[in-house]
């Protein structure tokens, strides 16, 4: 990868709908190299998907809650059918394994407390080797990026 290359990538970071015309010209390029070296960034696995960022004002999907979770056992079965059970819940956006006072750390989206409440009642309580759960309920969004400096 050349610094080309992590130009194309700036770009589509900011706006994956331009073009590989729009990009070339920006660049100083043609348009067939562009367009080719897109694709081959794609097949080396540098990009991995497009994808739409949904304004969650609009949608009412505004309540951001991290789960900082605490697990019981961390042998290996254990902690895998942990992480299978949490990560397949669709209102799961997010899911680390991190270090520190907690194990994981999980981010979720919702319209109301309420649905924050039966989420975690009706879902999260029915997942095994539970030990303890921090929820942080967002205040403020003070600044939400998918951008990679590279």
């Amino acid at each position: 990868m050349n610094s080309v290359d992590v130009k194309i990538l700036n770009m589509l970071q900011e706006n994956s709908e331009r073009t590989a015309k729009e990009m070339a010209k920006e660049l100083s390029l043609t348009t067939t190299p562009v367009y080719e070296r897109i694709k081959k960034l794609e097949k080396a696995g540098f990009i991995k998907s497009y994808v739409a960022l949904l304004n969650t004002d609009l949608l009412n999907i505004n309540i951001i809650v991290f789960m900082n979770i605490t697990i019981k056992d961390h042998h290996k079965e254990a902690r895998d059918e942990f992480v299978e059970s949490l990560g397949s819940l669709q209102e799961v956006s997010e899911f680390y394994h991190t270090s520190g006072s907690f194990d994981f750390l999980a981010k979720v989206r919702f319209s109301n407390i309420k649905e924050y409440r039966d989420f975690l009642v009706n879902k999260v309580a029915s997942i095994r080797n539970i030990s303890d759960i921090d929820s942080q309920i967002v205040l403020e969004e003070i600044k939400y990026s998918t951008k990679i400096s590279l």
